[in-house]
């Protein structure tokens, strides 16, 4: 049973995507299926927290093959509930698509969307280094597919953008693993993080966390490496967007932490300084590129940036209490960033449009979506009491704690950002809703 719960959040959207094309045509039964599948993996993401919460850290080796030569499942805090995060979105974006999609559409998205999940899942779970790609491709196979669902023309063009940027970062992760594994030759992310340190060729080594990190941050949409995301998710339909929106560029933050603490975590003071320049430049970037949109999916995708700039500062700060600040804020955000942009899809479908310059009086309309995009609005803008304000607040306090000029600059612009946010969701308010 122990071993089950860790192997199931991979194991259960597998299966459940390749009974949904074996059913293929069978609408019913399809939407029927993927809610149940999802509600069940949302169901063992509890029990898997909880496990993980009272008895410690589980590991599973699969095949029996011991580690480093097997395939190894961890399921520990981070992992448990970035587990349950995602399946959380991955339970809305089906409801969502399920009543908002056509039947056509649903066909496609729901089988993909499952085995999207079992990459992103298996992500988050696995305990080596060389499977941590393998997961990530499994999950950007079923993306690429996802956006191109529809054929439209600019939706082709942000897809083909959005697979040549990725297939040139999962070159650059595979080549950093290589180097990686040539000089420690394990790959094993607990066993490379014994050995790095006493490597004699450390050159080697920072050269494969340089690749790392730049593939990392492509995947994770940090300033300099956003520029495919605008316009990313304003052509797919909006179900996706929802998930995607909510889940995927965590997916490359997540690496970042997970690699840059155990693995790397030797060589943090290298490390700190880029991070650092990173979430500072990805904070303004995109709060100003959200300020200037018009359009609500592009004005997400465009916030999408400056939030991972909060949770890269956690990481550049690399205290105990800034990396819990930095977890505690990807897992608070995946859920509001989801609820934000079904908000968006909703007002698509009511209204026939996102253009905000075309919209008003929501409020008076549907006073009930008025509150379901309130609430998580000013949760991103960090208005207490609501989730953002909390994380916020301990990465603040992180660094301040910090006593540096490096973490009272990550503290200037990550104040300013929350200003900047709080006027964009005004600006939304004012201009959709009143």
């Amino acid at each position: 049973m122990s071993n089950f719960l860790i192997v199931a959040p991979v194991l259960i959207p597998l299966s459940g995507g390749v009974v949904l094309v074996a059913a293929w045509g069978r609408s019913q039964f399809s939407r029927l299926l993927a809610g149940l599948t999802v509600l069940l993996l949302v169901i063992v993401g509890f029990f898997n927290l909880y496990w993980v919460r009272s008895d410690g850290i589980k590991v599973t080796s699969l095949g029996d093959w011991p580690a480093p030569f097997g395939i190894v499942l961890v399921a520990d805090l981070f992992s448990a509930l970035m587990v349950l995060a995602a399946s959380l979105a991955a339970l809305a974006a089906v409801i969502f698509i399920v009543f908002a999609h056509d039947l056509w559409q649903q066909k496609y998205i729901l089988p993909i969307m499952l085995m999207v999940l079992a990459g992103v899942n298996g992500a988050f779970m696995t305990g080596d280094i060389f499977n941590l790609f393998v997961f990530f491709e499994v999950a950007l196979i079923g993306s690429y597919a996802l956006m191109a669902v529809g054929g439209r023309k600019l939706q082709m063009e942000a897809a083909f953008k959005y697979v040549v940027i990725n297939v040139f970062a999962s070159t650059l992760f595979l080549i950093g693993v290589g180097l990686l594994y040539a000089e420690v030759g394990t790959l094993n992310m607990a066993h490379i993080s014994q050995r790095v340190s006493a490597s004699g060729e450390q050159n080697i080594i920072t050269a494969a966390g340089m690749l790392l990190l730049v593939a990392f941050g492509i995947k994770a949409a940090v300033a300099p490496f956003h520029f495919w995301l605008p316009g990313a998710y304003t052509y797919i339909p909006s179900g996706v967007a929802s998930f995607f929106g909510g889940v995927l560029t965590k997916l490359g933050v997540y690496a970042m932490v997970r690699v840059f603490t155990l693995v790397l975590g030797h060589d943090a003071n290298l490390y700190q300084p880029i991070f650092i320049s990173i979430a500072c430049l990805s904070m303004v970037v995109g709060s100003f590129g959200a300020l200037a949109q018009r359009e609500l999916r592009n004005l997400f995708t465009w916030d999408i940036i400056s939030q991972v700039g909060y949770m890269i500062m956690g990481l550049g700060l690399f205290s105990v209490a800034s990396l819990g600040g930095a977890i505690f804020f990807i897992v608070q955000y995946i859920p509001v960033k989801t609820s934000l942009f079904l908000c968006a899809g909703t007002i698509e479908k009511l209204c026939g449009t996102g253009d905000m310059s075309k919209l008003g009086g929501l409020a008076r309309v549907s006073p009930i979506l008025g509150v379901v995009f309130l609430v998580p609005a000013l949760s991103l803008a960090g208005v207490p009491p609501f989730s953002g304000f909390w994380g916020k607040l301990a990465l603040v306090q992180s660094g301040i704690a910090g006593a540096t000029w490096e973490s009272y600059t990550a503290v200037a612009f990550a104040l300013f950002s929350s200003l900047v946010t709080l006027l964009v969701m005004s600006k939304i308010w004012q201009s959709v809703f009143w």
